[in-house]
């Protein structure tokens, strides 16, 4: 999968130059990267960008958790916080201009760190079958995991684009939690299906789900499903593939889904010119070693 609006390595050792000239000279003299949950993809994105800075630059950066990419945003945006660089889902990027215009033009775009897939599980035999269904039926209910999470972020974000998904009432459990509620049919609950957004690759939760494909179904999402949006860049905000997981597994499936990207951000204000250029210098060199999963 490659989303089209990925940057070769040429063009962003440009843009990258470009930005370098653009830095002002007043700004944080440290690197303050705000990540996900402690564990997760982008925590461990801010870590290899911690240490290759670090063990290339001799530049002390810090990691914080947060609760998700709209917290980072804020932090990003907040001149009162050190935050100066933050990793984000692209929705939860426009999400966070839609809401806050001003935002806008005061941040770069250093990497795409990858492609992220919103994967809707649902009972085998129960309501849910098609997204088409969660815009239909109201009553249903679909666990998006916690408010500030990244299905959270995605399903308001499909809500936006398209109103009839607000249908579905919004349940903000624990994702395996809510599998467990789903199995079955999920009899004694309104919640009959589960939003996980991650990268197209294994995790606890698509792994119970190929472990058990009598009783759960992997939901597609099709390009007719809903609009679309771009970022300030006019790049799509969602694009819809056809994803595989569990390829060399003894179960394997395929499911057409929407997928957004990853990316890193950093605001230049809150930058001094050589902190900045360390920071371009370290993605332009390891770019490929921190964030392996962008192309």
């Amino acid at each position: 999968m490659r989303p089209a609006n990925r940057l070769s390595r040429a063009s962003l050792a440009a843009f990258l130059l470009l930005l370098l000239a653009q830095a002002g000279p007043a700004g944080a003299q440290g690197i303050v990267v705000s990540a996900g949950r402690e564990g997760g993809y982008y925590h461990t994105i801010a870590n290899r960008l911690r240490n290759a800075l670090s063990s290339e630059q001799g530049v002390r950066a810090e990691v914080r958790y947060s609760p998700g990419s709209l917290e980072n945003l804020a932090r990003l945006d907040d001149p009162s916080s050190p935050v100066n660089v933050a990793l984000t889902q692209a929705d939860a990027l426009r999400r966070y201009l839609d809401e806050h215009p001003g935002f806008d033009g005061e941040f770069n775009v250093l990497a795409d760190i990858g492609t992220e897939c919103a994967f809707i599980v649902a009972p085998v035999g129960g309501p849910v079958k098609t997204a088409a269904d969660l815009k239909a039926e109201a009553g249903l209910a679909i666990s998006v995991g916690d408010v500030l999470s990244g299905g959270a972020v995605t399903w308001d974000y499909m809500g936006r684009l398209e109103p009839a998904f607000r249908n579905t009432r919004v349940a903000h459990s624990e994702i395996m939690a809510a599998l467990l509620e789903i199995r079955g049919g999920g009899e004694f609950s309104d919640v009959k299906s589960v939003l996980v957004v991650q990268r197209p690759r294994l995790s606890s939760v698509l792994e119970v789900v190929l472990d058990n494909l009598d009783v759960y179904r992997l939901v597609p999402i099709r390009a007719g499903d809903l609009g679309n949006a771009t970022l300030p860049s006019g790049s799509p905000i969602y694009t819809f593939e056809t994803v595989r997981v569990g390829v060399g597994r003894d179960h394997s499936a395929s499911v057409e889904t929407l997928c957004t990207h990853g990316l890193l951000l950093a605001t230049p204000a809150k930058l001094s010119e050589e902190r900045f250029g360390q920071l371009a210098d370290v993605i332009l060199k390891s770019g490929r070693f921190i964030m392996p999963g962008a192309k």
